[in-house]
This record gives structure tokens, sequence and C-alpha cells, in this order.
């Protein structure tokens, strides 16, 4: 007897959808992405599919995937775009699954913005959220429509994502003029690291197991802003230390009390592992 493969369905297949469907590849899953502009991928087969039109619920009962990842970004910064792509495009997938007899599981990709600052102690998946800006506060509102469903969901809350072809750090590191006036905590998570956990959390459910509700995705180490920023200086052999004093430091300093816990590895622990490579790159344009 054949046994099929599961089927995920990618919705809002950007760079983490399409670096899924590379991982993908030695797992027993199928990989579909939706996205509603049409774009090709060597990674992964997408169908141009805009979740807001009338046919979408007919595609997703046609491919009845057993997962489903919410990926969504917004088009702009605006709160009408958040409130549309975050709040009202997560309650179109919500209703979509009750088209699906096998469905699983539902991962919803949200952000640390729900936080709010606290520079003196870590916050972790058990934090209280207190977002600052209507970003957190929808992505908030989001999250919480997943406290109302009777499947299994799960939110990813990922922090500054970068990765190749995300170097917005490096180029900063070369402007010191655009430097903020006030230091900050950032918290970094790798492109590879954030697709790989979630093919951790896809491989706990074929084996059966549930995953938490909830799961903080960041590296092991966060870093001052201005700490991190010299550091990229120091290794693109730029010279001058940008020397800037900052009292207080703003933001947040995260980190996760729940994947410590599991079997999983990152490739890139902490950001100076996994900006040791776009470094290199970087360095060829200098």
């Amino acid at each position: 007897m054949e046994i099929k493969n599961k089927k995920l369905l990618v919705i809002g297949c950007g760079k983490l959808g399409q670096k899924l469907g590379l991982l993908a590849k030695k797992t027993p899953l199928d990989l579909l992405g939706f996205k509603r502009k049409k774009i090709t991928s060597t990674n992964i087969r997408i169908e141009q599919q805009d979740i807001f039109d009338k046919s979408f619920f007919d595609k997703v009962k046609i491919h009845s995937p057993d997962f489903i990842l919410y990926s969504l970004s917004a088009d702009e910064q605006s709160e009408k775009s958040y409130r549309r792509n975050y709040v009202e495009g997560l309650k179109q997938v919500i209703k979509s699954i009750k088209y699906i007899n096998n469905f699983q599981h539902l991962f919803f990709v949200s952000s640390t913005s729900v936080y709010g600052d606290n520079n003196d102690q870590f916050i972790d998946e058990f934090s209280e959220t207190s977002p600052k800006n209507f970003r957190g506060t929808i992505l908030l509102e989001a999250e919480n429509l997943l406290n109302t469903v009777k499947f299994n969901s799960t939110v990813l809350r990922l922090s500054g994502i970068y990765g190749s072809g995300r170097n917005y750090m490096i180029k900063l590191s070369q402007d010191a003029e655009s430097w903020p006036k006030v230091d900050r905590w950032t918290n970094r998570i790798n492109e590879d690291d954030a697709a790989n956990f979630i093919i951790f959390l896809l491989n706990q459910c074929l084996q059966g197991e549930i995953p938490e509700k909830l799961y903080l995705l960041t590296d092991k180490e966060p870093v001052t802003l201005f700490r991190l920023l010299n550091w990229i200086r120091q290794n693109l052999n730029l010279k001058n230390k940008i020397n800037i004093t900052s009292d207080p430091i703003l933001g947040k300093r995260l980190r996760s009390s729940i994947i410590p816990s599991l079997k999983f590895e990152y490739k890139y622990p902490t950001y100076k592992q996994g900006y040791k490579e776009l470094i290199q790159e970087a360095k060829k344009n200098l």
C-alpha cells in the first residue's frame, strides 16, 4: 500500500516559504505555495492565488492540505495594510479550514513587536505582551484569533530575520551617519534557522506530537545595535570603531524558554556565525 506524503500549504510564499521548499525535499511532505503575484521558484511549486478572491476556498478544498503556514507580509507600513493582511487574511484562512477534512495544524508567523520595551530583564514566551505601535497591536489581534479555533495552531514570534539578500545591518554598518542616536537591543534569527525550526515542528506533527501554542524564535545572543554594527565593521576591515555612548539602552532582550528544551540545533546560534558568510560576500563589493 502506497503511503502518500502529507501536504503543506504556504500562504504568502516569500523568501521564508521558498527556503522551506528547499528544506522539505528531505521530508515526507509535499509543498505548495499561494502567492498573489505570479512568480516561479526552483524550490517550491507556487500558484497565483489571492486569498481574498472567491476562488480561494475552492482552491483550498481541492488541495486539501494537512498543514498550513500563514506567512504573509504587509504591502506597506500602514495600519490598513497590516489589518488586511494579518487579521482579515487570517480570518479567511480560518474560514477555509472548515473545507478540509484531514487538517492537522495551522502555523502563523508573527513578530516580537507584540512585546513592549523592557531593557531590564529578558522577555520570553511567558512574558506579557504590551505592543507600542499599530504593527504589534494588530499582530497580537491576529494571534488572539487562534484562541477561538477548535483545530491545532501555533504562533511563531520571529525576531529580526536576516540571511541571503537581507543585508540591511551590513549596509548600515558602513554608513555611520545613518546610525540612530540612541542604542537599543537587537535580536536576530537567521532565515535558515527560522525555516529549519518550522520543519522541526512539522516533523513533530508527522510523528503524532502536537507543538506548543507559541514559540519565540530568536537566536541565543541578543546584542546591542552599536555593538553589532561595530562588530560587522571590524569584520569588514573598516577602520575606526564608531564610539557612541547611550544611556539608557532601549528595546528588549529576547530569549526562548521553550526551544532550549527541544532537540533542535541552531545552524547559526548567534549573530557571529550567522553574519560570517554575509560579510564575506559583502567584502567582494567593497
